[in-house]
């Protein structure tokens, strides 16, 4: 079971790589700027960037990176946190260069911030334990988002003397915010609003990979796994960096091709592809995928998808007895959400079917959702490699950042259309 979680972790990254070409293409790149780190990608663009760290309640490091100025020395705007998504890092945000959200984000006026969760590339710490104990790993998305976020938000808003900040979430983050935001309410009174794009939080519409996964599982499965393990980009043996070194000829020199195999597996996976894709940053991106997660936030969303809910983990009745009172585990609940929240979601994802998005914003409290703006045809990340995301998503999203930070969104409770771009 560990093994086909592991599987479909790098099928998805095999999918990344299928970017928008029908045929092989030669990529100029030099080997220093695969391995470059969030700072040293900043500062490559002409931002000045540190690196902050702290050690959660249950004593986790979690590195958080930070844009000091804006390119004209700007600074001491409204903080903006940003997350990343599940075996990724913070670093997805920062190789696109100049017209990356971040960059645009901070040329805006506002102050960024990067969060690394637990387990990902840059949060391997523990005082404790270390990578290989399984205990280590003995994490989901729920902890993610009701330790690793809220005490993120914390250290942000300590560090720059605000009350309140702005949450940008992407995938997995999208989901730990939520979580936050529902089992932690006074959280929202730090939190002035959010844009959560591709919300992994209901799968009650599955198609692609997930919908395939679904029919070959049962609870037989979940009880012989044993997820106390992890996701990394060195698991596959003989290969240092399993993703590129598979998708690529001469992977790692200015004259990597691209392998046209890897094009089914990006439909099946992250949805069919509609938008060209930037192959140059692609390249890039996969140097630095899987980036670490543990297979228990995979399994948390499978359980997620197989129940149809957006539950707490589930450890079978005996376990949820002792944890939670009851033989299931219980619900998240949404309605203790009341931060203004905009989602941006694509109508060419295979991970979040658009009618679920749709159907989480139902399930909110009347008000609390101001925008649902629906992509035509953008699967799951497109947002950070599809070559036109700079001018079909980062303005608006530009746009949703000063509507929360103005309080200029609608303040009636009402259900919000969808608007589509």
């Amino acid at each position: 079971m560990a093994a086909l979680l592991k599987l479909l972790v790098v099928a998805s990254a095999l999918a990344a790589a299928s970017a928008f070409l029908r045929r092989p293409k030669t990529l100029k790149v030099t080997k220093g700027e695969l391995w470059e780190s969030s700072v040293q990608l900043a500062r490559r663009w002409g931002y000045q960037a540190e690196q902050h760290r702290f050690f959660t309640s249950d004593n986790y490091e979690v590195i958080l990176h930070h844009i000091v100025a804006s390119r004209n020395g700007t600074r001491g705007g409204v903080p903006v946190l940003l997350g990343h998504g599940m075996v990724s890092s913070d670093e997805q945000w920062y190789i696109r260069g100049p017209i990356g959200p971040i960059f645009l984000i901070a040329e805006q006026g506002y102050d960024v911030w990067t969060v690394n969760y637990r387990g990902s590339f840059y949060s391997r710490r523990h005082r404790t334990l270390n990578t290989k104990d399984h205990e280590f790993w003995d994490f989901s998305w729920h902890e993610n988002g009701v330790i690793d976020q809220a005490e993120a938000i914390d250290y942000v808003l300590n560090a720059t003397g605000y009350k309140q900040l702005i949450v940008v979430g992407h995938s997995m983050s999208s989901t730990a915010q939520v979580v936050l935001l529902a089992e932690r309410p006074e959280y929202n009174d730090k939190v002035m609003g959010q844009v959560l794009m591709c919300p992994t939080v209901l799968f009650g519409h599955p198609t692609g990979a997930v919908a395939w996964g679904l029919g070959r599982l049962n609870d037989v499965s979940f009880q012989k796994l044993d997820y106390h393990d992890s996701l990394e980009n060195d698991w596959v043996p003989g290969l240092a960096h399993p993703v590129p070194e598979t998708c690529y000829i001469n992977s790692g020199s200015p004259k990597a091709i691209l392998m046209p195999h890897c094009l089914r597996i990006f439909d099946f996976i992250m949805g069919k592809i509609h938008r060209p894709v930037n192959d140059y940053l692609l390249y890039l991106i996969l140097h630095h995928y899987p980036a670490g997660a543990s297979i228990k936030q995979m399994v948390h969303y499978i359980q997620s998808s197989y129940s149809g809910n957006f539950s707490l983990f589930d450890y079978g009745k005996d376990r949820n007895q002792e944890l939670y009172g009851q033989d299931i585990p219980p619900l998240y609940n949404l309605t203790n959400i009341r931060t203004p929240t905009y989602f941006v979601y694509g109508s060419a994802d295979a991970t979040v079917n658009w009618k679920d998005v749709k159907i989480l914003a139902d399930r909110m409290n009347l008000g609390v959702v101001k925008k649902l703006h629906l992509v035509v045809d953008y699967n799951h990340i497109d947002y950070l490699i599809a070559t036109d995301a700079d001018k079909v998503i980062y303005p608006a999203l530009l746009k949703y950042l000063d509507e929360i930070r103005d309080g200029s969104y609608s303040k009636e409770l009402e259900r919000p259309k969808v608007t589509t771009f």
